[in-house]
């Protein structure tokens, strides 16, 4: 099993643009929890916070596949270092503007430009690793090493999130977190050794990538899987909260995440002879019995058992869909492909976010649990229903 993952990192290139990645990608798993637990403990409304995370999530989902065109056309080093310069901006208004008197509309502003400009990092390095390892079953293993580093991500910034917003401040997530994308971004722009070939004739390629050899199918399985992270991670962090425990919802969250590493790592090692398309369709089942077990719990430890059981299935479905899409993808349009995944993600986390929120204020946890198990059910019938379009040759 291991072989796999040594003949990925073979040579001294990978392991540099993969940090980069790391580090740079860390603030996705602290903002949107920073941003919750921020504008709740300043404005008292689960709804406006949910509102305002999810409005970057869709600011971003707009912005993602827009910028990974421009860096597929005019290269990383040009684009993400102007892309770090707006978010920093934008991010340090939210940070002062939170806790003033200024109408939570006005908050939008800079919470939409926050998500317009940020740049799709997972994208940025999954195209390197592409151009690096070109296809293959490596290649599908340097997915699976990234699909773990996302979920280490998952474990480490909830965590760090959560604590620092409890122990040090509410904005403490959001100030940590500038610092981590401005940090690794900018290394990772400094290496052009890695960077994909630039694509300077991309505007003759014409409609957009996700319309393109049946990948409109593989977007909404992002989009309903989206929904399932909002709605099971805004729940989590009201459940712990209104359990009077709200440092357990990192807590919890990384326990979410160390589920799927530990599915991850297990489905990158092994050989399958099934094509991508019905190994996709076998793991999105993962989701959907633990999830449903959580509308009816009641304690914090046993969401926390739960949510390692739900987790599993994640990272095998986000890296059998990220080879499907690479498969799929038009030549010279992997990052705009794999970032157009991401903002289906995003567009399916902003919508599930914000009514989590309301169900929460009014309904309670239990509904919007329900929420997140209904999104697993949407995943599995749109990974039937694209089947054969995931299969047939291009």
């Amino acid at each position: 099993m291991l072989s796999k993952y040594r003949q990925a990192f073979a040579g001294n290139t990978a392991w540099r643009f993969s940090t980069a990645g790391f580090i740079a990608r860390l603030p996705v798993s602290m903002v949107g929890i920073g941003i919750l637990m921020y504008v709740e403990a300043e404005r008292g409304s689960y709804t406006i916070a949910g509102a305002v995370s999810g409005s970057i999530s869709i600011a971003a989902a707009i912005g993602g596949p827009l910028s990974s065109r421009l860096v597929d056309k005019l290269g990383q080093h040009r684009v993400l270092p102007i892309q770090i310069l707006l978010i920093v901006f934008c991010s340090m208004a939210l940070v002062l503007l939170i806790p003033s008197d200024v109408p939570s509309p006005y908050l939008f502003i800079f919470s939409i430009g926050s998500g317009l400009a940020y740049p799709s990092i997972g994208a940025l390095v999954r195209s390197r690793w592409t151009a690096l390892l070109v296809s293959g079953p490596i290649l599908l293993t340097a997915f699976s090493i990234e699909s773990m580093i996302d979920e280490l991500i998952f474990i480490v910034g909830p965590t760090i999130a959560a604590t620092t917003s409890v122990k040090i401040h509410p904005a403490a997530p959001q100030i940590i977190a500038m610092f981590l994308l401005a940090g690794g971004g900018l290394w990772l722009a400094s290496m052009r050794n890695t960077e994909p070939p630039i694509n300077a004739h991309q505007g003759k390629h014409g409609k957009p990538v996700i319309l393109q050899n049946g990948l409109i199918y593989m977007w909404g399985v992002h989009i309903a899987i989206g929904m399932f992270f909002g709605a099971v991670e805004t729940s989590i962090i009201a459940f712990t909260k209104l359990a009077g425990q709200p440092i357990y919802g990192g807590i919890v969250m990384a326990i979410w995440a160390f589920g799927s590493l530990l599915g991850g790592f297990v489905y990158g090692g092994l050989h399958f002879k099934s094509p991508l398309h019905k190994q996709l369709i076998v793991v999105s089942l993962l989701l959907f019995p633990a999830t449903t077990a959580m509308v009816f719990i009641d304690t914090i430890p046993m969401l926390a058992i739960l949510a390692i059981a739900a987790g599993i299935g994640i990272s095998p479905l986000l890296i059998a869909s990220a080879g499907i899409t690479q498969q799929r993808s038009p030549v010279g349009r992997t990052t705009e492909a794999i970032a157009s995944m991401y903002a289906g993600i995003s567009i399916g986390f902003a919508f599930a976010a914000a009514m989590a929120g309301w169900l929460i204020d009014h309904r309670g946890t239990n509904y919007s649990f329900a929420l997140g198990a209904l999104a697993t059910l949407f995943t599995f019938a749109i990974t039937v229903i694209g089947r054969n379009k995931f299969s047939t040759a291009i």
